[in-house]
């Protein structure tokens, strides 16, 4: 054997392309490859080629160009490629699993769901029914009323402040029905008639000055509006009136009249619509929605 064999095919190829001055671009261009592919061949790299059987075509093709015996060129390539394949170590084809591990899955499975079964048997309520949930009952008159009670807790106005400015407007009053009494003519003398009248017959005196005053508590003064209510027995109540005010709140006793001043309309809440015996508005009678013992009413008046 000649010393060439022994050189490797892409440095062969290297030198005597070198030798006939052809670089590795026109080399690459008449080989219809990339000047990267023809390096890696120079180089003998074949790490960075295709596979085994195009790196020979593109070998044979080089020594074809240069002048070389392409055969010769191309079986030294196919001789290296056998040796790599006897020194790198045999890979067997992995064994297939044993058969028993197919069902190994299904049974951890099972035994999972076994056990899952076995804690809700174990835990289940002995009754075998669950616990009823609560139900929501509706409110009873009774409720309703206890409720508002401690719900509102809103301040009273005080009943020294109203019975002053009661005091101030019946004062106010007589003093205006005293000037009007200087001014007219004959006045003293009316004075006199009105009070001998009064001294010869004091029960129509007294049914007179009845009749004033209770004209006089069905309305209110200042432009204000009033409201007179009465019980027959224990009613709790709440009155506001348009300003947002509360006039008056609490239980009120059988027997007791209550009589409020400030600006229609007035909200009214009742805890017990029975216990209402007479509901005044500016002297006029208002009615009830209803008048059952024990019902809750609210309402707006006038």
């Amino acid at each position: 054997m000649s010393d060439d064999m022994v050189v490797l095919p892409g440095e062969r190829c290297r030198k005597a392309r070198e030798a006939q001055g052809m670089t590795q671009a026109q080399a690459a261009q008449r080989l219809h490859l990339s000047v990267t592919y023809l390096q890696s061949l120079d180089a003998d790299d074949y790490e960075r080629l295709p596979e085994a059987t195009f790196v020979k075509g593109y070998l044979r093709n080089y020594a074809r160009l240069l002048g070389l015996p392409a055969d010769e060129i191309a079986n030294t390539f196919q001789q290296m490629v056998n040796d790599d394949a006897l020194e790198k170590p045999l890979q067997l084809p992995s064994m297939a699993s044993s058969p028993s591990s197919a069902w190994r899955k299904p049974v951890l499975i099972t035994l999972v769901l076994a056990v899952l079964v076995a804690l809700l048997w174990a835990f289940w309520p002995a009754s075998g029914e669950l616990p009823a949930l609560p139900e929501n009952k509706p409110e009873t008159g009774q409720q309703a009323k206890q409720e508002n009670m401690n719900d509102n807790t809103v301040a009273q106005p005080s009943v020294g402040a109203a019975d002053d400015l009661e005091g101030i407007d019946s004062e106010s009053s007589s003093a205006a029905a005293e000037l009007d009494g200087e001014d007219s003519p004959g006045g003293g003398m009316q004075g006199d008639g009105q009070d001998a009248n009064a001294a010869s017959d004091p029960q129509d005196g007294e049914s007179q000055a009845q009749q004033e005053d209770d004209g006089s508590s069905m309305l209110a003064a200042n432009g204000l509006d009033r409201l007179l209510l009465s019980f027959t027995s224990n009613c709790w109540i709440k009155v506001t009136d348009a300003t947002g005010r509360t006039l008056r709140q609490g239980e009120q006793s059988g027997g007791a009249s209550l009589m409020l001043d400030g600006k229609a309309p007035f909200s009214l809440t009742l805890g017990n619509a029975g216990a209402v015996d007479e509901l005044l508005v500016n002297g006029s009678a208002v009615t009830l929605p209803t008048d059952s013992p024990g019902k809750v009413v609210r309402i707006s008046i006038p």
